[in-house]
């Protein structure tokens, strides 16, 4: 009998050591951890930010919290709408890709904010000051999604605008479950002004980002959630960035099958399109040439010196550098892998480009386009020639770009 309590109270002195160590780990200042570098703002961005930390992880600390894109806005931009200082705790991720948290000091200010959306669609901000610099990331894809049960394989821009700004009164036939009240309820799932998904989709629909009907879910990862558990198919629709759609659940499986990203037909065009060339394919083809509109640079924002263009946070230059090339990541690790692992698409990808929310596409001019490259890495395939010169390309590919030929 002695030797079975003994047994037990062993059991819960382990248990209580494993729940200190547990809290104590949770309960790290992050600015104790390696060259901590503060990075708030779009939920959307969570999974790019955690490819780039990894391998980071033990050399730089990339501390993130998941506000919304405004909110990454009003962090560094002067007069925007929102918190301006992180209080709380942050995600931080070890180097197996796993992630933990640290506890932010009070008054800390972000290194740099991160947006979906150009500053300017942010409430209160109508230009970006000379103080701050905005370095333009890959490309995000915003997107309608249904439960992979429903029906729906498409929407337009004119039934999105009776959905989402005019609610059951639209009496569009599909989408018609609205909240009714302060509590969770209904089953049209959507963020808030704040949110660089409903921005930029409210661009494509003519809705104003602050009028949408629909529940707010809080985050993008609970409109995932939601979807993919919804018991009412026909009536669910939510809004996500293909890095949500496109990824994992927060179990570790595929979001896709729960869930399906709807084609979308813009105002004046004849028929909708997916991201994809199809419902199977991660290719993003169409976001590539320009038919699928949706889609927007991210944006790295940070103060800088107004005269020599310098970033204020030395944390802040040295993170901008990865992503303009200056800094190389460590080990074997390259920027492009980073960005296509989390389904957000490199600008060398693209065939059309824009400098405004939504605005007029013009044809890309990669200095080393990698579009093969994204195509084998995303999709699993290629149809280009490999090379390891470019005296190993002919016809019009004539140069050897990451491995492959292409025509520029």
């Amino acid at each position: 009998m002695a030797r079975s309590y003994l047994k037990v109270a062993l059991a819960v002195l382990a248990s209580a050591a494993a729940l200190s160590s547990a809290a104590d780990a949770a309960a790290a200042a992050c600015n104790t951890l390696p060259k901590p570098t503060y990075v708030v703002g779009s939920s959307a961005v969570q999974p790019l930010v955690g490819n780039l930390a990894t391998p980071l992880s033990g050399t730089v600390t990339l501390i993130y919290q998941k506000q919304g894109s405004c909110t990454g806005v009003a962090a560094v931009v002067p007069g925007a709408s929102g918190v301006t200082k992180l209080t709380g705790t942050g995600t931080i991720w070890n180097s197996d890709g796993t992630t933990a948290s640290c506890d932010i000091p009070a008054d800390t200010i972000a290194d740099v904010g991160a947006s979906d959306v150009f500053a300017t669609s942010c409430p209160g901000v109508t230009s970006v000051p000379a103080t701050v610099s905005d370095t333009f990331g890959p490309n995000q894809v915003m997107t309608f999604v249904v439960p992979k049960a429903a029906s729906a394989k498409s929407n337009s821009a004119e039934a999105a605008f009776f959905v989402f700004g005019w609610g059951a009164s639209g009496e569009v036939d599909s989408w018609v479950d609205f909240p009714t009240g302060t509590t969770k309820s209904g089953h049209v799932f959507v963020r808030n002004e704040l949110s660089g998904t409903q921005q930029m989709l409210s661009r494509a629909i003519g809705v104003p980002a602050n009028k949408w009907k629909g529940w707010d879910d809080g985050g993008a990862g609970t409109v995932l959630a939601d979807v993919i558990a919804s018991t009412a198919p026909e009536s669910t629709i939510g809004i996500l960035s293909t890095g949500e759609s496109d990824g994992k659940t927060a179990s570790g499986g595929s979001a896709r099958d729960g869930l399906q990203e709807l084609a979308f037909q813009a105002f004046g065009q004849q028929c909708g399109y997916l991201p994809d060339s199809n419902s199977t394919s991660f290719d993003k083809i169409n976001v590539r040439d320009g038919h699928y509109p949706i889609w927007g640079p991210l944006h790295l924002l940070t103060t800088i010196d107004a005269t020599t263009k310098v970033p204020t946070s030395a944390n802040a230059k040295n993170l901008l550098g990865y992503f303009d090339g200056s800094v190389a990541l460590p080990g074997t690790s390259n920027l492009l892998d980073v960005e296509i692992a989390a389904h957000t698409i490199p600008a060398c990808a693209m065939k059309v480009s824009r400098t405004a929310e939504l605005g007029p596409m013009s044809p890309a001019s990669p200095t080393k386009a990698c579009g093969c490259y994204f195509d084998k890495k995303a999709n699993g395939s290629t149809t280009c020639s490999t090379c390891t010169t470019d005296g190993d390309c002919t016809g019009a590919a004539k140069k050897c770009n990451f491995g492959y030929c292409e025509a520029k």
